[in-house]
């Protein structure tokens, strides 16, 4: 396969493979090592059945299949795990996300167990779709000054489920729990997490949700959090895909956050996501 670095060091771009066959083992662990690298891998061109996607997929991780109990996007049938992100995506019966703006998150940081990976394969782009835009969050957390690691080393977030909100109301808030507690379980995570394949240290804190700090005040946490937010958004360590038809993106959720602007509301916008099981952040 034909490797192309992305600049600021985020993503590669792989040709010359074709994902539909079987790969050796080989190269399926070289392709978490890149993985593991460069946090992003961007197959150009590939023919994917929805059965090979799945099985492309999970040569990497269990599928991720979520309790009932706690609401995310999309299936909740582990025989079918792939979900349709789309708009004007009038031939599935369900599709999410629609044209509206997708503010810069971890999928699942909500959960006890959030997924590791995801990948999004493009059915039908056209012309005037948003792109998708990657943060890596290992260097988010390396380019922190001293100050704020020493204040964060010890830290644990609490990300609320916002699927417990009307869809699309909620936004990067800081919470103040002694006016209102978001609904739903709560899974505090350290905010400077450790990957359990790199052993890098990464920032793990999304700007879309409603958030916590957990045994500080909220003057001290909504000051703290809005530092780590315009730090998070002024990161030049970020790779933007602009979408083409057969492009498959893999990514490894855990050391990411992904953003996508809106787009008009009246263009096609398709493709089909699948998830890969994680573990605990620690």
């Amino acid at each position: 396969m034909k490797i192309t670095e992305h600049k600021n060091g985020v993503g590669i771009t792989v040709t010359d493979i074709k994902l539909s066959s079987n790969l050796s083992p080989s190269l399926i662990c070289e392709i978490q090592e890149l993985l593991n690298k460069y946090r992003l891998v961007v197959f150009k061109n590939q023919q994917l059945s929805d059965e090979e996607l799945s099985d492309f997929a999970f040569q990497f991780g269990p599928p991720f299949t979520p309790d009932n109990k706690f609401p995310v996007l999309g299936s909740q049938d582990s025989s079918n795990p792939i979900v349709i992100v789309g708009n004007k995506a009038n031939e599935y019966e369900k599709s999410y996300l629609g044209f509206q703006e997708v503010l810069p998150h971890s999928d699942h940081q909500w959960l006890q167990c959030p997924s590791s990976a995801s990948m999004l394969y493009a059915i039908d782009i056209h012309r005037n779709s948003a792109p998708t835009i990657w943060f890596d969050m290992v260097q988010a957390y390396n380019t922190l000054d001293k100050e704020l690691k020493k204040i964060i080393d010890e830290l644990k977030i609490i990300t609320y489920n916002p699927f417990y909100r009307p869809f699309g109301s909620v936004a990067a808030k800081y919470v103040d729990s002694s006016k209102d507690i978001p609904p739903g379980n709560i899974f505090p995570h350290p905010i400077v997490r450790t990957h359990p394949l790199t052993k890098e240290k990464l920032l793990y804190m999304n700007i879309a949700y409603e958030v916590e700090f957990e045994n500080i005040s909220y003057n001290e946490g909504f000051e703290l959090f809005n530092k780590l937010k315009n730090h998070i958004t002024n990161l030049d360590c970020k790779h933007e895909h602009n979408w083409q038809n057969n492009d498959l993106v893999f990514w490894d959720n855990r050391a990411t956050i992904h953003y996508r602007p809106s787009f008009h509301s009246k263009v096609r916008r398709v493709l089909k996501r699948i998830t890969i099981g994680g573990e605990k952040p620690f």
